[in-house]
């Protein structure tokens, strides 16, 4: 059965706790609240990268879980960020759905690998390791090579194009740091597909590709950004077109 995360259930009660978080600043608090947007951005991306610098276990599905939770919470920090700081509303309310959406995923995951739906971040090693001591530990941890190395990849590569110069613009800012902070998960789902194991977690990287694949157009073209050129996607589908298309009506 393919899992669908029920977003649009919680997106009213998601604007309505952040309605009241969406302010216009006057012209002249402009620099002031790039400065704390970028602050704020800064420290999402610490507590981040802190976070996904987990041990690997020789587990690749429970170490994609490891690493994406706190990848999916610099998203919801990084939005939260926006909510507080810019003034673009289109750009407002993809962040009040990315918060919503990337909670439900962060439970989706925990769920899908045997773990409660703790509101922390913090993933826990494996109750039954897969792979025991000895040997066969060091057999599972050269198996997850391939997939450390990808994953690895990806986040050199979102890292160095989130090192954006500031323009003075939030919204701008925002859309320049979330669309690779995206591309990273993307990738980290498509390594996810590669080389894991589990099947609900397959279905949720599935998801999560479709679904922050829709988010970076709908950014792009909330500040007039050109859209690339299409990248075909085998999970995207004629519907979720259609959702993104009529997002903002």
């Amino acid at each position: 059965m393919r899992f669908r995360f029920k977003r649009r259930s919680l997106f009213l009660a998601a604007t309505i706790v952040c309605a009241g978080l969406a302010w216009d600043p006057p012209p002249a608090a402009a620099r002031t609240s790039e400065g704390a947007f970028r602050a704020a951005n800064d420290a999402a991306m610490t507590k981040m990268m802190a976070g996904m610098a987990v041990k690997p276990t020789g587990d690749i599905d429970h170490d994609f879980v490891a690493m994406m939770v706190p990848h999916h919470q610099g998203a919801i920090d990084m939005a939260q960020a926006e909510l507080l700081y810019g003034h673009n509303q289109k750009l407002l309310r993809i962040c009040q759905e990315i918060v919503v959406e990337q909670l439900q995923e962060i439970t989706a995951m925990r769920l899908a690998i045997g773990e409660p739906a703790s509101p922390s971040w913090v993933t826990h090693a494996p109750k039954t390791p897969v792979k025991a001591a000895g040997p066969a530990a060091a057999s599972g941890l050269v198996e997850e090579q391939p997939y450390l190395h990808q994953t690895a990849t990806a986040m050199d590569k979102m890292m160095a194009n989130m090192a954006v110069k500031p323009t003075g613009n939030v919204d701008r800012d925002f859309v320049a740091m979330m669309v690779p902070h995206h591309q990273g998960a993307i990738d980290m789902a498509e390594a996810e597909l590669r080389y894991g194991e589990n099947q609900q977690l397959k279905t949720i990287a599935q998801e999560i590709i479709v679904d922050q694949m829709q988010e970076i157009t709908l950014m792009r073209l909330a500040v007039g950004e050109p859209l690339p050129a299409e990248q075909p996607s085998p999970t995207k589908s004629s519907a979720g077109a259609s959702e993104a298309e009529g997002f903002f009506l």
